[in-house]
């Protein structure tokens, strides 16, 4: 098993609740394929670098995780379809 980060920006005007639920939306498939949650971290409203959707902030979450590459391209897919998520990147980590 490998270790990855998952990080997300989500849309800015969502409230905190809504944002750990899409979180746990998150963590749920990972578990569910296997993957182990090592931690999460929201960082908070942050300033985007440029506009995205015509959004000049974003809120910030990275998920540290191990597991197989194999569920990768199913969280690409997930995030993708989810009109709340900004951006999204898995990288695999080097801790």
């Amino acid at each position: 098993m490998k270790e990855y980060e998952l990080a997300v920006i989500f849309d800015a005007t969502l409230e905190e609740e809504k944002v750990d639920q899409e979180i746990a939306k998150l963590t749920t498939l990972l578990e569910k394929e296997k993957c182990e949650i090592a931690r999460i971290d929201k960082w908070g409203v942050k300033k985007l670098a440029y506009p995205i959707k015509k959004q000049e902030s974003g809120f910030y979450a990275i998920i540290y995780f191990n597991g197989a590459s194999a569920i990768i391209p199913e969280v690409d897919r997930v995030n993708k379809i989810n009109d709340l998520v900004l951006r999204h990147m898995v990288v695999k980590s080097e801790q």
